[in-house]
């Protein structure tokens, strides 16, 4: 059987890791063992400020970056496009802002355009550490 081709819209190596971990459970499920070729194509998630708030904004860019990926034509010989955008929803309590980071990945067939989506499940957030490394002028990285 054929390599299986996934244009990825990330280079983050967890990103990749997991999303051909991925790959092979699905296809071990059918019975089939495929080999999986990752292609990392970075794409453009449109936030102008990089991180997405909420979920919305965060399927926002998950989509943003698939659209990106498949009109740069980077992924043409992909078999499966699949995006991968984390962001940030806030909880609020009565005495303190919580936050947890989730991932919307949106995985599409190349050759029907089928496409699934899902959010993970959330990881705290450090948001307070975050913001106050913020206003000493730390950078994104």
């Amino acid at each position: 059987m054929p390599a299986c081709k996934v244009a990825v819209t990330s280079a983050n190596t967890e990103k990749l890791a997991a999303i051909e971990s991925a790959f092979h459970s699905h296809f071990a499920q059918q019975g089939q063992a495929r080999s999986i070729t990752m292609l990392p194509c970075p794409a453009d998630s449109g936030i102008p400020h990089g991180q997405p708030w909420g979920m919305q904004h965060t399927y926002e860019g998950a989509q943003s970056r698939l659209t990106h990926l498949k009109s740069s034509g980077a992924g043409a010989a992909a078999d499966y496009y699949v995006s991968a955008e984390n962001g940030v929803c806030a909880l609020l309590r009565h005495d303190a802002t919580l936050a947890l980071d989730v991932a919307c990945v949106i995985v599409e067939r190349a050759c029907d355009g089928k496409e699934g989506m899902n959010f993970s499940q959330g990881r705290p957030y450090p948001l307070q550490e975050i913001q106050q490394m913020k206003r000493a002028g730390s950078s994104n990285a």
